[in-house]
């Protein structure tokens, strides 16, 4: 048989089991086909989930691999599987997250999705109609739930209420075009929602509070786990979901910090700072920031600098990106994460749309604590060339569906946004005070780490891991507590941003490559890991272009 006939099947049959490892999970989240429907969540469903994923990973295992291309792509669907059973793993242990889901469908439905407003109805009705279903499934994972992750439920519940009745004034407009019957039933179905979380979160607190009293007799004993069942599955959630090495922090975060720490100093020395005393502590640094770069009287003042802001830096980026036409929209942080995102965030948009457009937001709740460094930051980081452009060519590039997911990609997702502040620090030139911001940013996400092991590591109270942030950087209380629950949501994230960053500057080095070059080839594969992306860099470069263009992804949007 010739041999690149032979290859080319060979590409059909990697691009057929690529769209399946990639739609595997998608009756969990509800997604494509199953939008009409709802996962109702038990561990005797996640484990049949768990079996489908272990039986890919057999597959995977026996794809002949007969080059270098075919061979990196094979152990990336290894790591993808993994990675996908780890977080399964998590969802079981996490009844918050299925809530929060149903906060976000009703967000998704109403404020991104651009398909006709019959269609997004009816979809958004079918789910809200189906949450007595969800909530008995949820309360099937209640008794192996720690006594964390059932605070964390009261707060998606809260998040949920909140969300639910934002959205009921939003609906005329956000589904104009509907009868007004049925305007009126998706208001009321909204209702219902509001009054059903409102509910579960009171069902929560008395679970706790029997708890607290040692009266919830259905606890069951899988629940107690040691302190160092928690460790093991903190060093697991890593490295099975996050490339990332325990170890490999353990050794060097308290370097780290005390480097960051010291490159502040040096960057306030740099700066003509004339009649200004040099800053001796964090507190002095503060207090420039706030007084130099300070935030804005109003929120409608931050999101109309935010806009200015993205303007100058899609410029920038263009310089070292390739970036098809898109827009990114300036919004308030959405209601359920204004507790835990203190700052703002990306949030994506509709796949669909042409041309595409994302959303960046501010937490408009509390802009006292967005100082202008944190705007231009997030104009940088959440946008340009951060998170927004690698959504675009996430969506718009020919790659294989599951390169588009990602395994273990947070290091390298989270570590090419933070090497951008700094790439592009030069865009706001009439700011003497923003290289010292970015500095200040860096110690951020160095003390983030040493605040993630306190928390899972070290296994440390909630209270130590805030004061952290109050002492290393200057937060306020609220703040701080705001990125301490960002942390406990999500256990290992925060610790991506710095080690993706510190991992990606080797890995540029090693390979030799320029900025421009280096920043359009970690824009090309956002959601790889770092150690696929440094395979990749190893390989030739019509190999390179081949793994790019040659198995785009089969999976589509309807």
């Amino acid at each position: 048989m010739d041999r690149n006939f032979a290859n080319d099947n060979l590409v059909e049959v990697y691009r057929a089991f690529d769209a399946r490892c990639a739609t595997q999970l998608d009756k969990v989240y509800c997604k494509r086909r199953y939008e009409l429907s709802v996962f109702v969540p038990s561990p005797d469903a996640l484990k049949t989930e768990e079996r489908e994923l272990e039986r890919l990973l057999q597959e995977a295992s026996a794809l002949p691999a007969p080059d270098p291309v075919f061979s990196l792509l094979k152990t990336h669907f290894d790591e993808f599987l993994k990675t996908q059973m780890s977080a399964l793993r998590r969802l079981s242990e996490s009844p918050n997250s299925f809530v929060g889901n149903l906060s976000n469908v009703i967000g998704y439905m109403t404020r991104k999705d651009s398909r006709p407003a019959e269609e997004r109805a009816k979809i958004l009705l079918t789910r809200l109609g189906h949450a007595d279903e969800l909530w008995s499934g949820v309360k099937t994972l209640l008794p192996t739930a720690t006594k964390e992750k059932l605070y964390l439920l009261v707060d998606a519940c809260d998040g949920l209420k909140l969300v639910a009745d934002s959205i009921k004034a939003e609906v005329p407009q956000a589904y104009a075009g509907l009868p007004q019957a049925s305007l009126d039933e998706i208001t009321r179905a909204l209702g219902r929602v509001s009054e059903k979380a409102a509910a579960w979160r009171q069902e929560t607190l008395a679970l706790l509070e029997s708890r607290e009293k040692g009266s919830d007799t259905a606890v069951s004993s899988t629940r107690k786990e040691t302190e160092q069942d928690a460790v093991d599955r903190y060093r697991s959630i890593l490295s099975e979901e996050l490339g990332i090495s325990l170890d490999e922090l353990l050794s060097w975060y308290e370097d780290e910090v005390s480097k960051t720490r010291s490159e502040i100093f040096e960057t306030a020395r740099r700066i003509n700072l004339g009649a200004i005393p040099e800053p001796r502590t964090i507190e002095d640094v503060v207090y420039l920031l706030n007084t130099y770069e300070g935030p804005c009287d109003t929120p409608d003042e931050m999101f109309a600098r935010m806009r200015n802001y993205l303007k100058r830096a899609q410029e920038a980026a263009r310089e070292y990106v390739r970036l098809p036409e898109e827009s990114c929209r300036v919004v308030p942080t959405p209601e359920n994460l204004r507790g835990h995102y203190p700052w703002g965030g990306y949030g994506g948009g509709c796949p669909r749309r042409r041309p595409l457009m994302g959303e960046v937001f501010l937490n408009d709740h509390n802009y006292k604590a967005i100082t202008d460094g944190w705007i231009k930051m997030n104009a940088v980081h959440e946008c340009y060339p951060g998170h927004h452009v690698q959504w675009v060519r996430t969506v718009l590039d020919p790659l294989p569906e599951t390169v588009k997911v990602g395994a273990r990609s947070v290091p390298t997702l989270e570590g090419a946004a933070h090497r951008s502040e700094r790439l592009t620090e030069h865009i706001f030139p009439e700011d003497p005070f923003y290289p010292l911001f970015v500095s200040y940013r860096r110690h951020h996400t160095s003390v983030r780490i040493k605040a993630d092991l306190t928390l899972f590591y070290f296994r440390r109270p909630v209270d130590e891991a805030v004061d952290l942030y109050v002492k290393e950087l200057g937060f306020d209380r609220n703040t701080a507590r705001g990125q301490v629950k960002s942390q406990q949501i999500t256990p290992g994230y925060f610790t991506c941003y710095y080690y993706g960053l510190k991992r990606l500057t080797d890995l540029q080095a090693k390979f030799g490559y320029d900025d421009k070059a280096f920043t359009e080839i970690i824009f090309s594969l956002p959601h790889v890991s770092l150690a696929t992306l440094e395979k990749f860099l190893a390989l030739s470069e019509s190999d390179k272009k081949r793994f790019l263009t040659g198995f785009p992804s089969l999976v589509t949007y309807d």
